[in-house]
């Protein structure tokens, strides 16, 4: 089978079967109470001026979460080249469009580097992945806490098994991001990297406090996107209380990083995750809430910045400079 028919089964075949089974099992989820009438009422009652200020803060949180991912991006360039704020929240925003088109969002880096110099963009790429792997840390990392939680109160031997890989995986992701520069000296060990020998030199540039200060950044992302998705549901009603629905929240976010997905299917396994978590588990009984705060926060924290940089990117191909 060469490419063109993978894609092609992956796109056309696959992608599309896979959400209409998703779409299917949300359904059921939300059938499965039989008062799918009392939970939509419920919902547009929630939707009221008291609630409006919780959701206005929601809206204001995401320029802050845009911001701080602008200012990691600003940072990992700064050791590659200088960079303002502005043109690295431009160049943040076209990365955000092009990750929306792609599986688990790799084209992220490839929107990021079209900002950046051609002697540079190999290095940018490069820097993309810390800022990735950074990201993946802090995920994993509560992602084993909500894993701790689901274990000590709904756990099974799959669960119990989850969480171990999870530790596994976790620890080696952080072992990985705080020895980045390592893999700048395996590149003159093996031939399949010595290609990019010059570029992989980068990681040398970022020490210690570099890292920790992305760690930190990425770590604020959490907290806000976190609380976004809490705010959200309780907003419409889940109820959701907030310390367990915290850990539950982390352990859906690391459920959508580790589960492999593309464009199409994203919203299916939102939607069906958050709602196997926090209704299956009991932390609450409307699943509506859950299934719209999902889809809520995706368009705030992710098609919103996108379409700011698909604006960018037209802007880019019309031969405009991006400041």
């Amino acid at each position: 089978m060469n490419k063109i028919t993978k894609k092609i089964w992956l796109n056309y075949i696959f992608a599309p079967a896979l959400l209409v089974l998703l779409l299917f099992l949300i359904y059921k989820q939300v059938m499965a109470k039989g008062d799918m009438a009392a939970q939509w009422q419920a919902l547009k009652a929630h939707l009221n001026p008291e609630t409006l200020k919780w959701f206005v803060l929601v809206l204001l949180l995401a320029p802050l979460n845009w911001t701080l991912e602008a200012l990691k991006w600003q940072r990992l360039l700064s050791r590659i080249t200088p960079v303002r704020f502005t043109k690295a929240f431009a160049s943040m925003l076209t990365g955000m469009a092009f990750s929306l088109v792609t599986p688990n969002r790799v084209g992220d880096f490839a929107g990021r580097i079209l900002h950046v110099q051609n002697r540079y963009k190999l290095k940018a790429a490069i820097a993309s992945m810390i800022g990735s792997i950074a990201q993946m840390c802090i995920t994993a990392s509560f992602g084993i806490a909500g894993l701790i939680y689901y274990n000590l109160y709904f756990g099974n031997t799959l669960s119990l098994v989850l969480l171990g890989l999870a530790v596994l995986l976790a620890f080696a992701i952080i072992w990985f991001y705080l020895r980045i520069d390592m893999l700048s000296r395996l590149a003159t060990k093996y031939r399949w990297l010595r290609r990019v020998n010059i570029a992989l030199r980068v990681l040398r540039n970022y020490r210690k406090a570099d890292l920790g200060y992305i760690l930190l950044l990425a770590f604020g992302r959490f907290l806000i996107y976190n609380g976004q998705f809490l705010l959200l549901v309780n907003i419409l009603g889940a109820a959701v209380p907030w310390g367990p629905g915290f850990l539950m929240s982390a352990l859906m976010f690391w459920t959508l990083a580790v589960v492999p997905s593309i464009a199409m299917l994203e919203l299916g396994v939102r939607g069906y995750a958050g709602m196997s978590l926090f209704v299956t588990t009991g932390l609450t009984a409307a699943s509506l809430p859950i299934l719209s705060g999902s889809y809520m926060l995706w368009v705030i924290n992710l098609v919103l910045p996108a379409l700011l940089g698909s604006v960018l990117i037209l802007g880019l191909r019309l031969g405009k400079r991006v400041e």
